[in-house]
């Protein structure tokens, strides 16, 4: 199996605070290579936040993942 580097441009909306155990799966995912290039904007006002990121699989592949590791 070749190892893809992360090309496909993310970015995450989260209308509220992002749950410690969402977080946490972000820092897993990065370890492992999956996401690269993390950016995140939190709008101290609004308590909206934005999370950019590239990654080696299609977003909503992403986002299913991220939710199976933080038990969504």
């Amino acid at each position: 199996m070749t190892k893809v580097n992360p090309f496909v441009r993310c970015v995450d909306y989260w209308p509220i605070r992002i749950p410690s155990e969402c977080l946490d799966a972000y820092a897993v995912m990065v370890r492992e290579g999956q996401i690269i290039n993390q950016h995140v904007i939190h709008n101290g006002r609004t308590g909206t936040t934005l999370v950019e990121y590239d990654a080696n699989q299609p977003h909503e592949w992403v986002r299913q993942e991220l939710a199976k590791r933080a038990g969504r």
